[in-house]
Order: C-alpha cells, then structure tokens, then sequence
C-alpha cells in the first residue's frame, strides 16, 4: 500500500501517472467518486474525512487553485 507522499514522489517521474491526475483535474475540480477511485487504484489508504486534507494538500503543491 502506497502512502500519499509516495505517490507524490512518483508523480514526478511517472508520465503516465501524471496524464491520469491532470485528466482528473482538467475541468478544476474533484469529485468524491474521481477521489476514491483515484485511491483505490493506486492502493492508497485513505477515508472521505480525509478528502479536504488531502484537497488542500493538493492546492499547496499546486495542482488546484
């Protein structure tokens, strides 16, 4: 199972994975379903309380505004 800042760490690298989090946030925004398929996918353990953490973690590293 793969942390959050493991996953960011490899977004630097992974070209693949960076297409798939920009079509995510193409239109701005993430929904709850975008969020926990995200998740699931890349076997990250994380809960809906956790969402707006990690939304604001995302709006610090830039990619939301």
């Amino acid at each position: 199972m793969a942390t959050v800042e493991e996953l960011v760490k490899q977004y630097s690298t992974d070209k693949k994975l960076q297409e798939e989090v920009q079509a995510i946030l193409a239109d701005g925004k993430v929904t709850i379903n975008e969020f926990l398929s995200f998740a699931k996918k890349h076997d990250v353990s994380v809960s809906l309380t956790d969402m707006p953490k990690y939304m604001e973690y995302a709006k610090q590293l830039g990619f939301l505004k």
